[in-house]
């Protein structure tokens, strides 16, 4: 699990066993409170690419401070590309992180070659009521009950809970503030790349409507809806994901043209 210098701050990440320059490279991006560890069984189920999930700053085994703003997280991105010495990908970005990731495509399309967006959407409004708790300092542990599948195990939504516990409730409040910002609506026709929206069919936190609106406004978007998952899809039913993003790559992203960098 290796470290990167960005800014002066140790950055974690963690990538896949093999690794090759001439295969393609997608960079996952967790969501708000999130680490890579939200992605572990993508970069274990995925074959064919360099795989990369990394902490943002402040979150996980990276210093440095959480951002409350997706803007300052999508420029995050672009250093950390850089500091890599990618030029071309496909980022995947899950809640938060598929904001930062349509974010990344409006400021650096050059940068990509395709986007995965799983349960999120071009607005990422937050309950007042959650961002009124973490001010004083409290999880709201209730958030727990709408990011999973009415189907999901109970002993599973025990380890959620005692997960949220561990992570300090000033990342929280500064990531959801930067969701709650997020308003692309706008833009979002302007994203002109290969995209694979992904969401699960009991999603309560973002749900379907937003995935469905994503792939109607994005020039070049898919849909995959997840049955039995809930908000943490790629966390429910990895098989299922890992299949729509595989065939993502293969049928959308490695057909494609080649994008020819301007000079």
């Amino acid at each position: 699990m290796p470290f990167i210098n960005i800014q002066g701050k140790s950055i974690h990440y963690h990538q896949s066993e093999v690794f090759s320059r001439v295969q393609t490279t997608v960079i996952f991006v967790h969501g708000a409170g999130g680490t890579w560890k939200n992605w572990a069984y993508q970069l274990s189920g995925i074959e064919g690419y360099n795989l990369i999930a990394l902490d943002l700053p402040g979150h996980g085994r990276s210093e440095g401070s959480p951002a409350d703003l997706i803007k300052n997280y999508s420029e995050f991105m672009g250093s950390f590309v850089q500091a890599l010495g990618i030029t071309q990908f496909v980022i995947a970005g899950h809640s938060m992180g598929g904001a930062i990731g349509m974010e990344f495509a409006l400021t650096y399309p050059d940068a990509l070659i395709g986007l995965i967006i799983v349960d999120s959407g071009a607005r990422l409004r937050v309950n007042p009521k959650t961002l009124e708790v973490l001010s004083r300092g409290v999880h709201p542990i209730e958030n727990i009950q709408y990011s999973y599948s009415r189907e999901i195990l109970e002993v599973v939504r025990k380890q959620a809970i005692e997960e949220m516990k561990k992570i300090p409730t000033g990342v929280f409040l500064a990531d959801f503030k930067a969701c709650d910002g997020f308003d692309i609506l706008d833009r979002i026709k302007s994203i002109n790349l290969p995209a694979l929206v992904i969401c699960g069919e009991d999603d309560q936190m973002t749900p379907v409507k937003y995935s469905e609106f994503l792939a109607q406004e994005l020039p070049q978007a898919t849909i995959s809806i997840i049955k039995s998952a809930g908000h943490m899809a790629m966390l429910e039913q990895p098989d299922l994901v890992n299949k729509s993003i595989q065939d993502f790559l293969e049928t959308s992203v490695l057909a494609a043209p080649p994008r020819v960098k301007p000079c």
